[in-house]
């Protein structure tokens, strides 16, 4: 099983904390948590970061969570002061997924209708999404982004809508901006923004903006 990255929310409150300097969670497709990993001080026991943990969990976003599933890392108070602590996160609560590549684009047109067929790879595995709308170049931009957010609907694992697709001229550039809702169980709906350079190709451009607005999602 895939693991995301789908409560932003819980890793803020848990930072929140004493005593607990970081926070990842992991979940499944449900948003459900399935890793906690936690860097935290050693003024407390570790059982006791895990309880507040659970405590967090509960109180504020009905999450039972399964003590298994926590992770402490301890660090005597102080050892970090000399660095930065954001090393400490990359080094003991993240761990270097895989993030979906773009593979293809394939557009069908006709006098009144354009379909457009992506393709994104990951892992070894290809994952397959198509749109279609109206013909016009107006109409284009939030075709292929749909088609792409729809090969992201299964490792996503919860409902997500293009809000708005296209191809903007900034400056001397060409840049694909999109934005993308998702609707996150007991949190509700986020709204999320990706943008991409155009480089050859404004269908491109679109369908790397749209994996620019949910890869930190898929991926931290």
């Amino acid at each position: 099983m895939t693991a995301l990255r789908l409560l932003p929310e819980f890793e803020a409150a848990l930072r929140a904390v004493p005593g607990i300097r970081d926070a990842s969670v992991r979940t499944g497709p449900d948003a459900h948590p399935i890793e906690v990993h936690v860097v935290a001080g050693d003024l407390k026991p570790a059982k006791q970061v895990v309880r507040d943990v659970q405590s967090v969990a509960m109180a504020q976003f009905d999450l039972d969570i399964d003590h298994r599933i926590v992770s402490v890392v301890q660090i005597p108070d102080g050892a970090v002061e000399a660095g930065d602590a954001s090393d400490v996160r990359e080094d003991a609560t993240e761990e270097a997924l895989p993030r979906p590549a773009l593979m293809s684009i394939v557009t069908h047109r006709s006098e009144a209708e354009t379909a457009v067929d992506v393709q994104l790879g990951i892992a070894g595995a290809v994952f397959s999404g198509r749109a279609d709308g109206p013909s016009g170049n107006l109409h284009r931009p939030r075709i292929v982004a749909s088609a792409t957010l729809a090969a992201l609907s299964e490792l996503l694992g919860i409902p997500a809508q293009v809000e708005s697709a296209q191809v903007l001229e900034v400056g001397n550039r060409e840049v694909a901006l999109t934005t993308v809702i998702l609707t996150i169980p007991r949190l509700g709906d986020q709204v999320l923004c990706g943008s991409a350079l155009v480089r050859a190709d404004p269908e491109d451009a679109v369908a790397r903006s749209v994996l620019a607005a949910v890869n930190r999602r898929l991926a931290g």
